[in-house]
């Protein structure tokens, strides 16, 4: 019959085509959202919950709560790390809906419809319609349950390990100290040697307890140089993360720069300062990392005799480790040294 009049009425015929075409459109949306190795959740402009696939389920093992609105996210319950439970407001849903947020996520550990417990991260994002209205919300719900337990014995893993380089070091400075005092070498040079070897195992600690591939320039330069400089060292310069074995030559650079400071530098006297500087420099093919350490306001610089070992470490070494050049000049106003430093910028830069 209702054939006989869309035939009949070219109208009807119109409509009858576009409602087949529209209801065409959303069986393959919701067979394309049922292929998505993810939950998806969709809401509409009041926060009312009107979508959720089947992988949600699968995951939260229970039926997808069709919530009225941002209030009624409580349903949905879960912890944060802390153990709060997550309160409606807090969900990214809400913050999407209620606050106009563009973009909001969080990691939950989520109570399943059976009672246990899982890992999820949720992220959601607005819908916006053809003239950039706000029309609803998309949230996806990921499994992180793996991904949290690797992290977990990861971070067990780097305790152990950190605790065992501490204990070498522990052993490694017992043995120089105990075999140069058998030596009866001065107690100068044993409490040098002690100190050199501290501060490579705090860099080496520092490594270990955050990102072990990575670290920041500034961090390293802090790590080595606020305890030695009593703010009398002026860093600046941008975020730029180097390869860990790049950052422990630094650190013992900067140890052996700042001790070279306190001792024949602008920091043996009260009105010295010094002047740390770095610039990362980009181009298509690659980066230059440029590091600048300026003495001023103490004795003139004069070169010495012989090359101990503070300028095998902050030349030839440093060189050997960065692929870098060095430039260092003993002035009447104070010592300078200066690093140049190639680096492709996938590698170097902080993301």
């Amino acid at each position: 019959m209702q054939e006989e009049l869309a035939a009949n009425n070219p109208e009807n015929a119109i409509n009858s085509a576009r409602a087949r075409k529209e209801s065409n459109r959303l069986t393959f949306l919701e067979a394309m959202m049922e292929t998505v190795p993810v939950g998806v959740v969709m809401a509409d402009g009041d926060g009312q919950i009107i979508y959720g696939n089947s992988h949600v389920e699968k995951m939260v093992r229970h039926p997808v709560f069709l919530s009225e609105n941002a209030d009624a996210y409580g349903e949905w319950i879960s912890f944060h790390e802390d153990g709060r439970q997550v309160e409606a407001h807090e969900y990214p849903l809400a913050r999407v809906i209620i606050d106009k947020e563009d973009h909001s996520e969080i990691d939950v550990n989520y109570q399943r419809g059976d009672g246990t417990f899982f890992w999820m991260r949720i992220i959601c994002e607005p819908v916006l319609d053809g003239s950039g209205q706000r029309i609803g919300a998309t949230v996806a719900l990921i499994d992180i349950d793996e991904e949290r337990r690797l992290r977990d014995a990861q971070n067990i893993l780097i305790a152990e390990l950190n605790h065992r380089v501490k204990n070498a070091f522990s052993v490694v400075k017992s043995i120089v100290s105990q075999s140069l005092r058998k030596m009866r070498v001065q107690i100068g040079l044993r409490e040098t040697i002690d100190q050199r070897l501290n501060a490579y195992a705090v860099a080496h600690s520092k490594l270990v307890g955050t990102t072990w591939d990575r670290a920041d320039i500034g961090a390293v330069a802090a790590d080595v140089l606020d305890p030695i400089g009593g703010g009398r060292i002026i860093m600046t310069g941008p975020e730029v993360e180097i390869p860990s074995r790049q950052a422990l030559a630094f650190s013992m650079a900067f140890y052996e720069l700042a001790t070279n400071a306190m001792k024949y530098g602008a920091l043996s006297v009260p009105g010295g300062r010094v002047n740390l500087s770095w610039e990362l420099t980009k181009a298509p093919d690659g980066s230059t990392f440029e590091l600048h350490w300026i003495e001023t306001g103490g004795p003139a610089a004069e070169k010495p005799a012989e090359t101990g070992f503070g300028s095998v470490i902050t030349g030839r070494a440093l060189q050997m480790e960065t692929g870098g050049e060095i430039e260092a000049s003993f002035d009447p106003d104070g010592y300078k040294w200066h690093l140049w430093m190639p680096q492709q910028t996938e590698d170097f830069s902080k993301k």
